[in-house]
């Protein structure tokens, strides 16, 4: 059974805790094939800038921030596979 998990990543140019944030997320997606992530720059949207110009970068998945400035990656990891076994586990009972 294939579960795929999408994660959104707000972010601007030249941000240095976003380009240390992207680093995690490249190796947290080597090691799990199973996330896509989709980069979100707010300057090209105000109400995105708006609502995020002081939280930078934030990680979502699903619309809940997972994190907030910095991203730990063994917590990240471990978040990632138990939303995965609880997607597997509700596909396998429904």
């Amino acid at each position: 059974m294939k579960i795929s998990i999408q994660l959104q990543l707000y972010t601007k140019p030249d941000c240095p805790l976003c380009d240390e944030a992207k680093e995690v997320l490249e190796r947290v997606e080597a090691k799990m094939s199973f996330i896509a992530i989709e980069e979100i720059d707010i300057t090209k949207d105000l109400r995105l800038f708006t609502k995020y110009k002081h939280l930078i970068p934030v990680l979502e998945l699903d619309g809940q921030q997972l994190f907030v400035h910095r991203i730990v990656e063994k917590k990240l990891m471990w978040q990632l596979r138990w939303y995965r076994f609880w997607r597997i586990l509700i596909k396998l009972t429904s």
